[in-house]
């Protein structure tokens, strides 16, 4: 079979428009998935794939230079080509190749009813490479741009849940894992949720547009995710000028030249292109981005997975592993960077590690900001093993979880110290956050935990903060009244309805509507009366009334219609999360927070899922999934997904399309 010239790939989809899709083998699926995507997001895509590669002058014209020269310098696309046979396999290559053919194939068939700037684009290999090479590196210049301004490492503030609960906890003997990453909801870092199946795939879960394999998921062994972590993943340093020859700088072995490089940019102009020459310069450390040769100094930014482009072949390991052996081997590629991960099958195994791609460096040095590139001690050592990563695998407590805290914080008795572990990748100082408190809290005490047990703790809407500083503000209150204090009848009002308030960020408290307003005001002036009457004055100015429910002010939008939601807040978080900008008239237009909700139930013998996106499958506002899942989103309500192909195919409609190799 495998010498055939033609395969067969079926595109199931369900009623949510997720696509089921089924080939005669990997490289077909692949083929399928890549069509399938360009049928939801293909404009978006592409953007993302000119975005890693520096073209989007080529496209959009002169305003991107800048941002060209800045993937270009970083040498994000000539890294591919470089590494590639070193990196990914020739397997792994096959299926992105047969992935990008899966697109190309979508833009030749719609060539008329694409976006002119499109028409000459076809996607390579290498582009799809470079994309999943782009999403692991811009966290570490992200950290080496705040240093270089002064501001040293930035703990994330991102939040995102995962937990996973085991067989004695449970109420039927499953394991049950949660992911909750909380990320935009728009952009570049959107999840599609797909399901793989052909050869070794069988892999259900959410990716980012334009990446070839599930980032998140299950399939019929395991189930894993990821939340954000915090290891230092970038340093600056500075290098010090030859006085006499400002293009070479000290090592500890002498002078070295600085290496200079003519970067040339293709610009789309009115009347075709132009090429626009700019110069990168580079130390032994890497990129130079601040030269100030009259000061004698420069500084160049290391960055933690420069040339390491295995992502993509890290995930497809991931996909198709079996037990936890299979998914070690494939995180010890470390074409991640950085992420907490997070592993149960249907054994009744479970593992976390902090994981981490960093060197040893010396602690003599603040390694929050420059360091002196011309000492020997200052500069990196070897990549700490996979195996020193702290990790836990199969606690007594039976289970873990880790909503962006420490990785002493997972479990109880999770055997780490923060001593062992070195200051630039964990922060021995950090405190539990609300969203692991109350995560460990229920967990914790979980016993004959059930399906329903678990789709409560995955959209739990209570506010710590809230529980630690209503009664505050109602003690407030009560002295004031007690001390013959004239207070407004609103603030009266505004009382009796925090007294009755649960401290759930629901869409039908008004409780969580006045906390919210309040809390902000209550940041400036520490006074809690001041903050509730500041907080009456802004509810009667945008509002008119103090009895706004939370689902009035907090809401999604799509498609010109507003749905109204539960949820924390980056101000005041919960474990479910929905947060963004406020509009003049006081309404938070939710952009971001939980972004791919899934629940895996992992049985001896079969896999079961959950899952909720903010929006839908697709980016066509003429589709009808361009908005299906928002009403579930505004009712915290999880869909169940289908996994079992016979079901599948009895419920689903089909399209077949044919793989050429």
């Amino acid at each position: 079979m495998m010498n055939r010239e033609e395969f067969t790939v079926t595109i199931y989809r369900d009623e949510y428009g997720i696509p089921h899709i089924v080939g005669e083998n990997e490289e077909a699926v692949m083929y399928g998935f890549g069509y399938a995507q360009a049928e939801d997001h293909l404009e978006d895509m592409i953007i993302n794939y000119l975005t890693a590669t520096g073209r989007l002058s080529e496209f959009f014209g002169e305003k991107y230079v800048s941002m060209d020269y800045k993937i270009r310098a970083l040498k994000i696309p000539d890294h591919v080509y470089k590494y590639r046979k070193d990196q990914i396999s020739d397997y792994v290559y096959k299926l992105v190749k047969a992935f990008a053919k899966g697109i190309n194939s979508y833009i030749e068939e719609h060539r008329d009813e694409l976006p002119k700037w499109m028409e000459d684009y076809r996607v390579k290999s290498e582009d799809i490479i470079a994309w999943g090479y782009y999403i692991v590196l811009v966290r570490s210049l992200g950290i080496a741009e705040k240093e270089l301004k002064g501001a040293g490492i930035q703990y994330s503030n991102e939040k995102s849940n995962e937990w996973v609960i085991g067989k004695s906890r449970t109420a039927d003997g499953s394991v049950i894992l949660l992911a909750d990453p909380h990320l935009p909801w728009t952009g570049m870092h959107r999840w599609y949720e797909a399901h793989l199946i052909g050869g070794n795939l069988n892999v259900y879960g959410a990716t980012l547009y334009g990446i070839p394999f599930i980032i998140i998921g299950h399939n019929d062994r395991i189930a894993w995710t990821f939340t954000r972590n915090s290891p230092d993943l970038a340093d600056v340093f500075i290098e010090k000028l030859n006085p006499e020859n400002p293009h070479e700088y000290l090592t500890e072995h002498g002078w070295e030249r600085i290496r200079e490089e003519v970067i040339e940019i293709k610009v789309r102009t009115a009347d075709g292109y132009r090429v626009i020459k700019k110069k990168a310069y580079y130390t032994r450390h890497g990129l130079i981005v601040k030269y100030e040769p009259k000061k004698n100094v420069a500084y160049a930014i290391a960055l933690e997975g420069w040339g390491n482009i295995a992502m993509v072949e890290e995930m497809y390991r991931i996909n198709i592993a079996r037990n936890l052996t299979d998914f070690k081997k494939a995180l010890r590629i470390q074409g991640l960077t950085l992420w907490n991960i997070l592993y149960a099958d249907v054994d009744g195994n479970m593992y976390y590690v902090y994981n981490a791609r960093v060197h040893y460096k010396s602690e003599k040095y603040d390694y929050t900001k420059p360091r002196p590139g011309w000492k020997a001690d200052a500069q990196w050592g070897e990549i700490i093993p996979f195996d020193k990563l702290p990790q836990v695998e199969n606690p007594k407590a039976d289970f873990i979880q880790n909503n962006n805290v420490m990785p002493w914080f997972t479990t109880v008795d999770p055997g780490i110290n923060p001593d062992n572990y070195p200051s630039y990748l964990v922060n021995r100082n950090a405190t539990m956050n609300d969203r692991g408190k109350r995560a460990f809290e229920v967990l914790s005490n979980a016993h004959n935990f059930t399906l329903e047990d678990a789709m409560a703790l995955a959209t739990d809407t209570l506010v710590l903060k809230a529980v630690e500083l209503k009664n505050i503000i109602i003690k407030e209150y009560e002295k004031a009244i007690r001390e013959g204090r004239i207070l407004s009848h609103e603030i009266e009002e505004a009382i009796k309805i925090l007294s009755k308030w649960n401290c759930r960020a629901d869409k039908n408290e008004a409780g969580m509507t006045i906390f919210h307003i309040w809390y902000t005001y209550y940041l400036e002036s520490k006074d809690p009366i001041l903050a509730l009457q500041k907080a009456v004055n802004y509810m009667l100015e945008k509002y008119g009334r103090i009895d706004v429910k939370w689902g009035e002010v907090h809401v999604l939008e799509r498609g010109g219609t507003r749905y109204p939601l539960d949820g924390g807040t980056k101000l005041l978080p919960a474990l479910w999360m929905a947060t963004g900008p406020i509009t003049e008239d006081g309404i938070m237009i939710c952009n971001s927070g939980s972004s791919f909700t899934m629940l895996v139930i992992l049985k001896k013998d079969k896999v079961i899922a959950y899952s909720l996106i903010p929006y839908g499958e697709s980016e066509n506002p003429n589709s009808p999934h361009y908005a299906d899942q928002a009403s579930l989103k505004s009712q915290a309500k999880l869909k169940r997904t289908l996994f079992d192909l016979d079901e599948i195919r009895q419920v689903c409609k089909a399209r077949i399309i044919k793989y050429r190799d």
